[in-house]
This record gives structure tokens, C-alpha cells and sequence, in this order.
């Protein structure tokens, strides 16, 4: 008995060289730039009028499980782009959020032949803001989060990187229903929740049994494949020596890898769907 991993579409977030990989290097003894630039990337371009080309975007992907005995959704995804547009601008981020009609949730939750109220399980990888975007449409779901996330949610500090205490409505709507976890979690005979750190405090990855094996929903533990292949990690990094650590273990247990933000994924998985 195994699962199948529906990869949901729910928009696109601007990124850059320095918050895909750590360090951004423009030169190194060891490894080109080229090497480690993730799939699609390119820069600005900026007109005279200053307006702009977005540079590199990313997917914004929630995770849907089907083959467990509940109806499990990992993370919410982006919620309204034009809300998170002006957050982010408060903080001085002026990344680019688009997303397409056939990406909003409920629509691409229909094409899959359910509602938000389908929704048995909704587990949160962390509370980063294009992870939680949508959680007040899953008005039935309980909600599991490990409990290390939820202050820098609620009161974060200066320095925490998409944190946005203006979004503390998307845990409190739902705080009825939030089970706040401490460590690795079993959710299903074939899906367990594991704590990582390294990105977030409180992030997790998701171990799925599936047909093609063991398969690691790895949220922004990786964001694209340069993280994976180069052992290199992403740019907003919370605790290097977690992320060293479980970047071992994640690679000793897991058959397949799936970043989070990398359209690459549509290239080895063209249908979105992992497992049969």
C-alpha cells in the first residue's frame, strides 16, 4: 500500500540568485556561478521609465495526498498576491506574486474533484507566508504545525525573514482546530512528518511511501534542485549545522527529492503527479 503526491499549482513568487542560494557567490575556488544559478534564472530588466521585467520566478506549490485513510493537504500556498505584494513592501521586499486563474486553489482543488471542506488534515511545513495563504478555506480541516513556528508568527522578531506578524489572522483562524507538535509526527500508515529545522525553526519535511519509492516532500528545506544536487543550501537560512545534518539524512532515506520552488520539477514530472 503506498500514496500518490499531487503537486497543486498556486501561483508564482519573484526570487533572486542571493534567496535561492546561500551565499550568492560571484566567485569561488571551488564551483562556477553558473553551477549553482537555478533552473530559469535570469535578472531584472529594468526601462528607463523604472518599470521592470521580473527576474527568476518560482512555483508556489501546496502538496495534495491521496491513498490515506483522511484526505491530506500539505501547506496552503499563496494567498491574494496583491495583499502580499504591499506586506512585503512594508518590509522593503519588492518581489513580484502573480498567479494564473487556473491557480487558485479552490478552482485546482475542483479539477482533482474536491472542496476545501474535503480537506481532512492540513499540515503546515512552517508559517513562512506563501505556506499558509489560503488556510481559512479549509474550514473542516484540522491543522498540525510543529509548535516552535508559531511565535515567530505572532510576534516575530525584526529579523525573521517572511514572518509577517500582519498575518497572525491565517493562525488564529484557525487556532480551534491546530495541533502544535513537538518533533516527528505519523499522519498515515505512509506519510510521517519530520522535523528538519535548518530554513525555519519549527520545518518540516514529509517522508511519503509511494510506487516509486520513498519519496521527500522537502518544502523550502530545498528550494530548487542546485540546493539538493550541490548540497548548497537556500538563501533565508535559519541554523546552517540542521541543515547540514539533515541534508545527510533526507538523501540516506529518500528515493526522490521534490523542492519546493523550482519549475524544474515539471521537467522530471511533467504530469505533477508522483506515485500511481
Amino acid at each position: 500500500m503506498s500514496v500518490k503526491i499531487h503537486c497543486i499549482l498556486t501561483g508564482s513568487l519573484e526570487s533572486s540568485y542571493s534567496t535561492s542560494v546561500y551565499g550568492a557567490p560571484e566567485r569561488h575556488p571551488l564551483v562556477k556561478k553558473t553551477d549553482l544559478l537555478p533552473y530559469g534564472y535570469k535578472e531584472r530588466v529594468y526601462a528607463e521609465d523604472g518599470s521592470f521585467a521580473p527576474g527568476l520566478m518560482v512555483p508556489v506549490p501546496v502538496w495534495l495526498i491521496e491513498g490515506e485513510d483522511q484526505t491530506i493537504l500539505i501547506d496552503t500556498g499563496l494567498g491574494d498576491c496583491d495583499e502580499i505584494m504591499s506586506m512585503q513592501n512594508r518590509y522593503g521586499i519588492d518581489y513580484i506574486a502573480t498567479k494564473s486563474r487556473e491557480e487558485e486553489i479552490v478552482g485546482a482543488l475542483a479539477r482533482k474533484g474536491l472542496k476545501p471542506e474535503d480537506i481532512d488534515v492540513v499540515a503546515l511545513t512552517h508559517l513562512h507566508f506563501d505556506h499558509i495563504g489560503n488556510n481559512e478555506l479549509f474550514s473542516k480541516a484540522r491543522f498540525i504545525v510543529q509548535k516552535d513556528e508559531v511565535p515567530f508568527l505572532v510576534n516575530p522578531p525584526p529579523f525573521a525573514t517572511f514572518y509577517y506578524r500582519e498575518w497572525q489572522t491565517k493562525l488564529t483562524a484557525i487556532s480551534d482546530r491546530l495541533e502544535m507538535i513537538d518533533g516527528n509526527y505519523r499522519i498515515g500508515k505512509n506519510l510521517e512528518l519530520i522535523k528538519v529545522g535548518g530554513h525555519a525553526a519549527g520545518q518540516m519535511v514529509v517522508m511519503a511511501r509511494t510506487s516509486l519509492g520513498q519519496v521527500c516532500i522537502a518544502s523550502d528545506f530545498y528550494y530548487n534542485y542546485t540546493n539538493i544536487d550541490r548540497s548548497w543550501p537556500m538563501g533565508p537560512l535559519w541554523n546552517v549545522q540542521q541543515w547540514i545534518d539533515n541534508d545527510r539524512w533526507i538523501k540516506a532515506n529518500a528515493d526522490i527529492i521534490l523542492p519546493n520552488h523550482d519549475y524544474a520539477l515539471l521537467n522530471r514530472y511533467p504530469s505533477l503527479v508522483i506515485g500511481e
